[in-house]
């Protein structure tokens, strides 16, 4: 944790942690260090998905959502922390759900039609 007064969903604070606690901005959360909501000041609104794009991920497969998933993911760890011990933690993790690493191809976005 950050600070005494960091709740359980701070941490990974701001990259990682959950949302706001919106009982802590109004200077009363009961839940204290407990909160499974983050405690610190987050200076933008997380992206929330709208219907159409909640259920198209729903409509993937475990292939395809890792296609789209992990280059962004990967970019992201590389820009936090490039070492070799952190590109060889996420090798692992992705292993370990089963998608070997390299393996998946680029996802092509299918673009919905409309009327």
């Amino acid at each position: 944790f950050e600070s005494p007064s960091c709740s359980r969903g701070s941490v990974g604070h701001p990259e990682l942690c959950s949302r706001p606690c919106l009982y802590f901005a109004m200077g009363s959360c009961d839940n204290g260090e407990s909160c499974e909501f983050c405690h610190m000041a987050h200076t933008k609104r997380p992206v929330h998905l709208d219907k159409r794009h909640r259920e198209l991920l729903r409509s993937m497969s475990p292939w395809e959502w890792a296609a789209l998933v992990l280059p962004i993911l990967q970019k992201k760890i590389e820009s936090l922390d490039n070492s070799l011990e952190t590109q060889a933690l996420f090798i692992d993790i992705v292993a370990c759900c089963g998608i070997p690493f390299g393996s998946v191809p680029p996802a092509t976005p299918q673009r919905s039609q409309r009327m």
